[in-house]
């Protein structure tokens, strides 16, 4: 048997078995229904080579437009890019949007008349950074000076973030402006609501930005926001309006912890002489707990503890007086 003719027996093949389906169980195979089955085999033949031409054709047709797509796309450069294309596109956008919001907060500390300027900002934000590494060297270290330059500086950190917060809601309501809301409102709402809102909205960032560390506010008086990348918001936009603010507020906020850090620096002999008088008590207590005997984990959990604590509480405060009672601004004592 020929290959075409094999092709067309089970071509056949297959249109008996698929006729079977619709015969009775004891219909009986004639001349006639033979011949039909031999011209149906033919015209199968024929439906087939025309339906795989047609296929063919599309895929031709596919291929030419997706060869187009592709030459076009290498013309215009983004569909084809590479990896370090597409990073260096993003490092560029995200280059504009920096300089484009340290503009804007250079231009908001200005109209609030916070007293920081551009190289304020350099300043205050290289001082801050610096302090980073320093700080978290005593983090959860028992080594006393470490220990205690860490809880110091958490303290000014926290101290100084509700002051700024504080001040730059100040000088808003002098230039009587708005916290931004890029929530959208309903048009139905009421001018109470959407004061409620945007009060809702503030406590928000007033949350977050109280918890950032000294490497965070550096980068926000910057308007740099890690969690951006490249993709800011439009600006002008509510929420680039609050970056800008926070940004303000990160500044504020660095400037006042340059200052107590400066005044520490500066009264360092009578910090440390404060501070060895409330250690040494402390110790006096812990060795008498030693010469006593400890007799349960708990015991020593408890005099660990307690001294610690010192370090993590009472040194900070001690601290802390001593700026409040030498800083107006520690106290939140500045000019309107």
């Amino acid at each position: 048997m020929s290959e075409k003719e094999s092709a067309g027996g089970g071509k056949l093949g297959f249109l008996d078995s698929l006729g079977r389906l619709f015969r009775a169980k004891r219909e009986e195979r004639t001349p006639a229904a033979e011949t039909s089955d031999a011209q149906a085999a033919s015209g199968f033949a024929k439906l087939e080579a025309n339906f795989q031409a047609a296929i063919r054709e599309l895929n031709e047709r596919v291929e030419a437009h997706q060869q187009e797509a592709g030459r076009t796309a290498r013309g215009a450069g983004p569909a084809r890019e590479s990896a370090e294309d597409r990073a260096a596109d993003k490092q560029r956008r995200m280059d504009a949007s920096h300089r484009a919001i340290r503009e804007d907060i250079e231009k908001m500390h200005a109209r609030l008349r916070t007293g920081i300027s551009s190289a304020d900002i350099d300043a205050i934000s290289a001082f801050v950074a610096d302090l980073d590494p320093i700080a978290n060297e005593g983090r959860n270290s028992h080594d006393l000076l470490p220990r205690a330059r860490y809880a110091i500086a958490e303290r000014l950190r926290a101290e100084a973030g509700e002051l700024a917060i504080a001040r730059l809601v100040a000088l808003l309501g002098r230039e009587k402006l708005g916290w931004p809301d890029p929530i959208h409102h309903r048009p139905t709402m009421t001018a109470e609501e959407v004061e409620r809102s945007q009060r809702r909205r503030l406590a928000d960032v007033r949350e977050g930005f109280l918890v950032q560390n000294f490497r965070r506010i550096a980068e926000r008086m910057n308007g740099i926001v890690q969690g951006w990348g490249g993709d800011y918001p439009d600006r002008g936009s509510p929420l680039w309006e609050e970056s800008v603010l926070e940004g303000v507020a990160a500044g504020i906020r660095g400037s006042l912890i340059r200052d107590f850090v400066e005044l520490l620096r500066r009264d360092r002999e009578e910090l440390l002489s404060r501070t060895e008088a409330a250690v040494g008590k402390e110790l006096g207590a812990l060795q008498s707990v030693l010469a006593g005997g400890v007799h349960s984990i708990e015991q020593a959990n408890q005099a660990v503890a307690s001294s610690l604590r010192v370090l993590d509480e009472v040194v900070p405060e001690i601290a802390w007086e001593a700026v409040c009672a030498e800083l107006p601004q520690a106290r939140g004592e500045v000019e309107r």
